[in-house]
């Protein structure tokens, strides 16, 4: 195959804080070689003794690990409050630190602010970009140090404001103006945000680090008429991408992850691991035969 293929690990489940060795584990059988994952909390804080676990259970089957993360507000790099703003760059540092121990190679998400974004008392667009640049510039300083992407997320405008579209974000990895400071694509954000997804993907061109792929609504991947996958496909390929492909599904109503990401009905009829993975599964198949 030409991409590596990974899944998100909050795919089987409506809770963000799970036991990742067993995820790791319900990844390998299902046939994926990458398994993203939002830093546990023993990871910034550098429990060495259960990185270690974690590090030789991914080894041992087989599967490599990406690092995808939207910040609480404790830690929005683009706050008013510099303490916030120092707080959540500190802690980034420190994740950097020990994804880089990880051998980690990508750092993917809402690096820049927090999410889901609380919309009262919403700031000025402006002065928040100048904040969050700020905070990027500094943060993708040590990203590079460890040889890590810092891959900016674009979402929609119903999670976040600051950046929406890819030119957003191609306006703002170019002020950052570091070249491991790129972008990740998902695409059911840019199913809302641009009026073409491959355009879109084309516009990132070289850019582009990291791609999630999902269905319009965000159920697994199959054929479907509001997706242009053939299309999306020819994009990938033609820009060159080296990347991995990530499905990124969130089917389960309820629970953290379905209140953080609107999800208020189940997506699927069994929702139970089993028939999850035998989809995930299907699902994988299907986007191997439009990518490669």
């Amino acid at each position: 195959m030409k991409y590596k293929y990974g899944v998100h690990y909050a795919a089987w489940g409506s809770e963000w804080d799970v036991d990742i060795k067993e995820r790791i584990r319900l990844a390998a059988e299902a046939g994926f070689e990458d398994l993203e994952v939002t830093p546990p909390d023993y990871v910034p804080a550098m429990d060495i003794d259960k990185m270690n676990e974690l590090k030789k259970c991914a080894e041992d089957h087989g599967i490599e690990m990406s690092w995808c993360i939207g910040f609480p507000k404790e830690y929005d790099m683009a706050s008013e409050d510099p303490s916030v703003r120092r707080r959540g760059i500190e802690y980034t540092k420190h994740m950097l630190e020990a994804i880089h121990m990880l051998d980690g190679k990508i750092l993917s998400g809402i690096l820049y602010s927090s999410w889901p974004y609380d919309f009262r008392n919403l700031p000025d667009k402006e002065r928040t970009w100048e904040l969050a640049l700020s905070s990027v510039k500094e943060c993708v300083k040590t990203a590079q140090d460890y040889g890590i992407i810092y891959a900016i997320e674009m979402v929609n405008r119903f999670e976040q404001f600051v950046l929406n579209s890819v030119e957003e974000g191609l306006t703002f990895i170019g002020q950052v103006g570091s070249p491991c400071c790129r972008l990740l694509l998902d695409m059911f954000h840019m199913g809302i945000e641009e009026t073409s997804t491959p355009d879109a993907i084309r516009r990132a061109g070289k850019s582009l680090a990291h791609l999630h792929v999902c269905q319009n609504n965000r159920q697994i991947p199959a054929p479907c008429d509001n997706v242009p996958w053939d299309a999306v496909g020819q994009a990938v390929n033609d820009i060159g991408y080296e990347g991995r492909i990530v499905m990124e599904p969130f089917v389960i109503k309820g629970g953290p992850v379905g209140r953080d990401v609107n999800i208020w009905r189940n997506l699927m009829d069994d929702v139970s691991q089993e028939h999850i993975s035998e989809e995930l599964t299907k699902g994988l198949h299907y986007i191997q035969g439009i990518f490669g």
